[in-house]
């Protein structure tokens, strides 16, 4: 008798798309922390604050560089156009200009990349 695995992973090295929102949300819930606001904060369907509002184009940053997701994937996950998305990407990107910006969204990266690796490998979800 074959066994087989079921990996958390397509054929293209991408998550199902059950599993996009469960992701967005775990980063949301980072961004939130490391940014000192509440998780819902990021996940509202209004603009916010503007520290909300940019703690949130730092996760969608984060779902689209670290786990490969598309503008239109994140956009959906977050309730919003996948235009908001890219532009959230470039000014996330270019805001790392500010050292202290960039370090914050360099160590948010590596937790990311910590959680993909570790979700990919079968490991735990580690909140993700």
């Amino acid at each position: 008798m074959l066994l087989s695995y079921s990996s958390p992973v397509n054929d293209l090295g991408r998550l199902p798309p059950a599993g996009t929102k469960q992701v967005c949300y775990g980063i949301a819930g980072a961004v939130a922390d490391e940014f000192g606001l509440p998780a819902v904060d990021i996940k509202s369907a209004t603009r916010g604050a503007p520290r909300a509002a940019y703690a949130r184009q730092v996760a969608m940053y984060l779902a689209h560089i670290c786990f490969a997701l598309s503008f239109e994937t994140i956009g959906r996950a977050f309730n919003r156009d996948r235009t908001t998305v890219a532009h959230a990407c470039r000014v996330v990107e270019d805001s790392r200009d500010d050292a202290g910006l960039d370090r914050c969204v360099a160590k948010l990266e590596r937790m990311c990349s910590e959680a993909r690796s570790e979700r990919f490998q079968g490991g735990s979800d580690a909140g993700f």
